[in-house]
């Protein structure tokens, strides 16, 4: 019971103090709340865009191939894992993706309108473009670009333009597996290209001077057989060159191609042995044919050969092209950003709501801190009177 009455007594005093020096409170409440308000006024509007993306991974492992070989992703970004939404979200967050976006929209100009002391430099424009631009992804896989700027259109164009500088990047910097592919079977076929014409021309020659049109059907046909076969092994050579750019020896692929390799030129090396053998080989040895017919022969086997490598190279080539084209989607916008309507900064009421409650408790505390310095002062006091009041009793 005596407790309870202490803490009655105290909550009690605590209230006689605050009412004893209300209007400080009160003086102090009031102008905090007026000074919030005529700042939160007077504070530009800023207004927030968003552009919302989503990572698409494609069949053949487009983003994560094609960011893997990027310097900046591998080596200039720790910490970046095997989602694509992870690698996405580095290259937006780069620096060269923030030179684009102000290079396109000429965003030096627009940033510092106007500009004090020095010209505001390329460098100056990123860091106030970081300050402006949040970049986040969520558990969805799902990436946003907020942008805030006291221009709503501005704001929008800045948050769109990163989806635009992203892809730009992506297609020229990225060297994924099927570019990779695409580009190692182009420079094959172009070498190949160029030897076909040239057998073709030294054939021609051959035949003009010679005076030589055509041979017999047998030999017409063992042609064909070997330049097949020798168009396979090429084939499979460039096949495994292509394969061995992103895989040990031991992988099973090159194990495999390997092995096929290996089978086709044992076929091969049969076909050409296979003279002296009559009753064992259908098609008969070029090496029995008279002197003059066995260049020609030779002549036309490389130009068939060079023929069909390049046949079957263009097929190959094409259907790199395709699985190229399959990554270039990195990403798809979900949701363009459009000029804004509302204001998202100053919150004027939130301002003033907190200035309120802010200076409540600034008011209170000021109020005790006087009335702790008022009782510290009264016993002084009490104490001289004291002594005067002695010293009078000790004349009488």
């Amino acid at each position: 019971m005596e407790m309870e009455r202490e803490d009655g007594i105290n909550l009690l005093d605590y209230w006689r103090v605050i009412r004893k020096r209300w209007k400080i409170v009160a003086w102090i409440f009031g102008a905090s709340v007026v000074m919030a308000a005529v700042v939160s006024l007077l504070m530009a509007p800023i207004y927030q865009a968003k552009t919302t993306i989503m990572p698409v991974e494609s069949s053949g492992g487009g983003i994560s191939a094609a960011l893997q070989s990027l310097p900046f992703v591998g080596g200039m970004v720790p910490g970046i894992g095997s989602e694509p939404g992870n690698k996405l979200l580095a290259v937006l967050e780069s620096r060269t993706a923030a030179e684009d976006v102000i290079k396109a929209l000429d965003l030096v100009k627009v940033l510092f309108e106007e500009p004090q002391g020095e010209s505001p430099t390329l460098q100056d424009a990123v860091r106030l473009l970081a300050d402006i631009t949040e970049i986040t992804d969520n558990k969805e896989g799902l990436i946003s670009i907020f942008v805030e700027y006291k221009d709503p259109r501005v704001a929008a164009d800045i948050a769109n333009q990163y989806t635009v500088a992203l892809q730009r990047f992506l297609n020229e910097n990225s060297l994924s597996m099927a570019k990779r592919n695409r580009i190692f079977i182009e420079n094959q076929l172009k070498d190949v290209k160029e030897e076909l014409m040239e057998a073709e021309e030294v054939l021609k020659g051959f035949q003009i001077d010679k005076k030589i049109v055509a041979m017999n059907a047998q030999t017409e046909v063992s042609i064909e057989a070997l330049a097949n076969l020798k168009a396979q092994i090429t084939t499979k050579e460039v096949q495994l060159g292509v394969t061995k750019q992103f895989a040990t020896a031991s992988n099973p692929d090159v194990l495999r191609i390997k092995d096929e390799l290996r089978e086709l030129k044992k076929q091969l090396a049969m076909v050409e042995s296979k003279g002296s053998n009559p009753e064992g080989e259908a098609i008969p040895s070029l090496s029995a044919a008279p002197t003059l017919g066995l260049q020609y022969i030779r002549l036309k086997r490389k130009a068939v050969t060079q023929e069909k490598v390049f046949e079957l190279l263009t097929q190959q080539n094409e259907m790199a092209k395709i699985e190229e084209a399959k990554e270039d989607i990195a990403f798809q916008v979900i949701d363009r950003a459009i000029p804004p309507e509302k204001r998202i900064k100053p919150k004027r009421k939130l301002n003033v709501m907190l200035a309120g409650v802010v200076s409540l408790f600034v008011g209170i505390f000021l109020v005790f801190f006087l009335e702790y310095i008022s009782n510290l002062k009264q016993p002084e006091e009490k104490s001289g009177e004291d002594v005067v009041n002695g010293g009078k009793n000790y004349g009488h």
